[in-house]
């Protein structure tokens, strides 16, 4: 199950926060999970799958003014924050404890880094927030496996700041390379087995993929401690010189993919957020 859920939350006090509260999403993301299946959020905690992907990605606020230190909130302001899940057993997980409190008189608390916040709605279509939705990997895998002529090129969007880890250094340019390997990556991760791409788009998508445009800034984001890390927002362009079907098919359904896996590091903790726009807009 691929799933994106915004949660709109409204503020019960004034206050001000960071700009950036992936971190503390993630961990009122996972105590929530932990009250309806307590192992599983310790699982998604611990990395016990043994991979470096997990199958969740929070976000910090979402559409906040770009570049801001810190966000000021009024009483009673609403805002939101998203959640994505890759695996059935997660999504599952979030959904149930959704339903239930939600059916519940009493309010749901979402509180982040201390500052109390209320849940007034969990949206899971996309006609009523374009940052959410839901489809199968089997769904996303036919649409572009029955698409008649797959397009050679793609656009993606970072709106949070992106990066990778690469030859042991933090890389913060989204390379074809690194996106479409992290995502072949985290796609063979979590997709049924009969849906495995091949391993070898890494290595096509670094020989054969360009970046044909490109407008990106760097966005500093403050760590634990003193440390900070770099990361690119903006939108990169992406063009396949040569391949064949199976290739461009395989580009177009990562792309969408990215909606909900995230790109990068960190994407459990805001980093990473991405989507797919049209390659022809301005």
């Amino acid at each position: 199950m691929l799933l994106s859920i915004v949660l709109e939350l409204r503020s019960e006090r004034a206050g001000s926060l960071p700009t950036y509260l992936g971190r503390a999403a993630h961990s009122q993301a996972l105590s929530f999970i932990a009250k309806t299946d307590g192992a599983l959020a310790q699982a998604i905690h611990d990395g016990q799958d043994g991979s470096s992907a997990k199958p969740i990605t929070c976000s910090s606020l979402l559409d906040m003014p770009p570049g801001a230190q810190d966000v000021r909130l009024a009483a009673g302001q609403v805002c939101a924050v998203r959640i994505t899940t890759l695996s059935d057993a997660v999504g599952h997980a979030l959904i149930a404890g959704l339903e239930d409190r939600l059916k519940k008189e009493e309010p749901l608390a979402w509180p982040l880094r201390g500052h109390p916040f209320t849940v007034t709605a969990a949206l899971c279509n996309p006609a009523l927030s374009r940052w959410s939705g839901s489809e199968t990997y089997a769904e996303l895998a036919q649409r572009h496996q029955l698409a008649p002529r797959p397009a050679a090129k793609v656009r993606l969007e970072f709106i949070s700041p992106t990066a990778f880890k690469s030859h042991e250094v933090q890389n913060p340019l989204p390379l074809p390379g690194l996106v479409f390997g992290n995502l072949v990556e985290r796609w063979n991760a979590f997709c049924p087995a009969e849906l495995q791409l091949d391993p070898a788009l890494r290595q096509y998508s670094e020989e054969a993929v360009v970046v044909s445009s490109f407008h990106l800034d760097s966005q500093v984001l403050p760590q634990k401690g003193s440390t900070v890390m770099i990361g690119a927002v903006g939108r990169v362009t992406y063009t396949a010189l040569g391949g064949d079907r199976y290739w461009f098919a395989a580009l177009q359904m990562l792309a969408d993919y990215a909606f909900y896996s995230g790109v990068g590091m960190k994407t459990t903790m805001g980093m990473g957020q991405c989507r797919r726009v049209d390659p022809d807009a301005s």
